[in-house]
């Protein structure tokens, strides 16, 4: 039996029968095994006492000191346990408040746990403990109807564990672990990470000291550890993104950008998949236009820096300038055109419908006040009703002119080239983002692995796909146009 095969049937065990609590209980396991000081939060009938007992479970003949919410009595010698546990601690209670700090300081390799109701910032801050504290694992309140059911089927798995000999964990083997693991290498992308949120932190003003970013370092290393690896990969951090930083304000600003610094991360070498060069679709119809329109010079005026038609229409008795760019004419968009004021009027909707005349259509609204009224439907709750006013003709200067020809040919052969190079940047893209969707498969059964981050990035990575294929089928689409 190997060792990742070993701690896999050991988390099994700690986690049997618990349903929906696994990654809370793995997040405890490293905490215990690294000599890690956590605190395990949850209100009351949450399973805290179990979640301990459990942890407490995976030493062979261990030495627990327990210390509940009536017990004060409290030993001169701590570093004869392996494992010292606060159970329902408050922080108003002095005495309880100051035997905390002292295991804090004295505890030499025992591992260390406190179980509290109240929230973890209080506890934190009134226990004056905040930095010493690296994971704050946080019990969910209730279980979904489908855990309950699994739940009330296994009440019996619910009163104890067995550990089996093989799987419980002697000092002597702990001792030894901690050394292999602290040769365990940090990967640039683990690396990376760790600057990113540091960077956020900074930013957002959560503090950090620099001993819970070694004791989190040293967790990243014991679960590429335990997964046979000696050197970690971006997938053993992702337990970074849970509530573990002992304020729900941290936790949420954290949660709110971690997804998005580990797709940086994954997708360092391709970033331009995140913000394409292009608008495919736009392109599309560019060259969709250039092919099918006439070659006819149209009377224009300079206005708003483009060449545009203009328009003349009465509302409400008043004569009203309407500008209407040339890149619209002969198309079968809508459009807001130019008003006297050089701004988009919003309250106007043109289409040429793929000739030289143009459609208008007004909103309802504006015709008892009149374009230029300083009234506004932006503030109104209802939406505009547009209807149509009349048709307005394109005056032709020249048909067929041969410069507008040559203008569109050139423009035609620059799209040409600008597809095709794009075509092929993008197909490599496409490769490479199956290649690291296939690359990460491999990591979702690794033990530790927190399956709802892991999935969410897949689920991004496949999207990001999906829109670039989209991409690549419409420049193919564009590319047959010629």
């Amino acid at each position: 039996m190997t060792l990742t095969e070993r701690i896999s049937g050991l988390l099994s065990t700690l986690c049997n029968g618990i349903p929906e609590r696994e990654n809370c209980i793995q997040l405890g396991f490293l905490a215990v095994i690294m000599n890690e000081p956590v605190l395990i939060y949850g209100r009351s009938g949450s399973g805290k006492t179990m979640f301990v007992d459990r942890l407490g479970s995976v030493f062979k003949e261990s030495h627990v000191l327990k210390m509940g919410r009536r017990q004060h009595t409290f030993p001169n010698r701590l570093n004869t346990f392996d494992l010292i546990i606060f159970q329902d601690f408050n922080p108003q209670d002095e005495e309880a408040k100051e035997n905390v700090q002292i295991a804090l300081s004295d505890r030499e390799t025992a591992a260390f746990i406190i179980t509290t109701d109240q929230r973890t910032e209080v506890v934190l801050s009134r226990a004056e403990i905040t930095d010493r504290i690296t994971l704050c694992v946080m019990l969910p309140d209730s279980l979904s109807p489908g855990g309950l059911c699994q739940l009330l089927q296994n009440l019996k798995v619910l009163e104890g564990v067995n550990m089996p000999t093989d799987f419980a964990i002697s000092k002597e083997e702990l001792k030894e672990w901690n050394k292999e693991i602290k040769n365990i290498k940090l990967s640039t992308d683990t690396l990376k990470l760790i600057a990113y949120l540091a960077d956020l932190c900074e930013k957002k003003d959560i503090y950090i000291p620099i001993r819970k970013w070694i004791s989190l370092s040293n967790i990243i290393k014991a679960i590429a550890f335990f997964n046979g690896r000696k050197e970690t990969v971006l997938t053993d951090t992702l337990f970074l993104g849970n509530s573990i930083w002992n304020k729900n304000g941290y936790n949420n600003i954290i949660a709110e950008h971690f997804l998005n610094i580990v797709k940086s991360i994954v997708l360092a070498d391709i970033p331009d998949v995140l913000n394409p060069e292009i608008d495919a679709n736009e392109i599309y119809e560019n060259v969709k236009y250039l092919k099918n329109s006439s070659n006819n010079l149209y009377e224009t005026k300079v206005f708003n820096n483009e060449p545009c038609l203009t328009y003349r229409i009465n509302i409400k008795e008043e004569q009203v300038y309407l500008y209407v760019p040339l890149r619209y004419v002969e198309t079968d968009k809508d459009f807001n055109p130019f008003n006297e004021l050089k701004k988009v009027e919003t309250r106007v909707i043109c289409n040429f419908h793929g000739s030289s005349s143009c459609a208008i259509s007004i909103d309802s609204g504006v015709k008892a006040i009149g374009l230029r009224s300083s009234l506004s439907r932006t503030n109104s709750s209802t939406p505009p009703k547009f209807e149509y006013f009349a048709t307005m003709p394109s005056y032709i200067l020249k048909e067929n002119d041969p410069e507008i020809a040559a203008q569109k040919n050139k423009k035609l052969e620059e799209y040409k080239t600008l597809v095709r190079i794009q075509k092929d940047k993008q197909t490599k893209n496409l490769i490479a983002l199956r290649e690291k969707y296939q690359f990460n498969k491999r990591y979702r059964k690794d033990l530790f692995c927190n399956l709802d981050l892991f999935d969410t990035l897949q689920e991004e990575l496949r999207t990001i796909f999906d829109n670039n294929n989209a991409i690549v089928n419409k420049l193919k689409e564009t590319l047959d146009l010629f």
